[in-house]
């Protein structure tokens, strides 16, 4: 009866999951307003729509991108209060969905179960000999978004197979591979769509 068990039920918690989520595709209907945490963005629940958000004047906020970065919103008495979008895990405009990375908010450009993004960072770089301390320069990263966890990973061999551990086959076939051909970009992408085409996103219907 326990081996029965065993193997009904992963069926009946995938046929759970299907009632209540949706594959993601192109068009999932992504509510506008900011996310406080990752755990907001996979639940489609904002936690502060954008229909509540207003300026400084008091007016209604139609664009998230071009706010700035006073922004207010009501609290538990109907009071306003700032919003400080250094403390926010990102945002969702118009269906796109927006992270905070690097010198701001960068939008995802490929959703899937390992997502991927492009941002650019400054970094200072201390020099004790120069006259001014340092100097600060600034450079175009990538990683990848982790949705079974919210964690970021850095688009590498390493990266992609720490995410292959939960597909065998898959860190069989990488494993395999000479150790240069693993470190190339076009075999960490080529693992990241077949990662994605054999683990389908899931968001909450409607």
């Amino acid at each position: 009866m326990r081996v029965w068990w065993a193997l009904l039920f992963p069926l009946l918690a995938l046929a759970a999951t299907a009632q209540d989520s949706v594959r993601y595709s192109a068009g999932y209907p992504f509510r506008a307003g900011i996310y406080f945490n990752f755990q907001a963005f996979r639940s489609n629940t904002p936690s502060v729509p954008l229909s509540e958000l207003t300026t400084s004047q008091g007016q209604r906020v139609t664009s998230l991108r071009t706010a700035g970065d006073k922004l207010f919103r009501p609290d538990s008495t109907g009071q306003r209060v700032r919003l400080d979008l250094d403390r926010v895990w990102g945002f969702c405009e118009g269906g796109i969905v927006y992270v905070r990375a690097g010198n701001g908010f960068s939008r995802i450009g490929l959703m899937g179960a390992l997502a991927h993004l492009t941002y650019d960072a400054t970094y200072y770089n201390a020099d004790p000999y120069m006259m001014y301390g340092g100097t600060t320069y600034t450079v175009e990263e990538q990683r990848f978004l982790d949705m079974a966890t919210g964690a970021f990973r850095p688009v590498s061999a390493a990266g992609i197979r720490e995410v292959l551990q939960r597909d065998p086959i898959l860190l069989e076939e990488f494993d395999a591979l000479p150790k240069k051909q693993r470190k190339r970009t076009e075999t960490i992408f080529l693992f990241m769509r077949r990662y994605n085409d054999r683990h389908p996103l899931y968001f909450p219907a409607g």
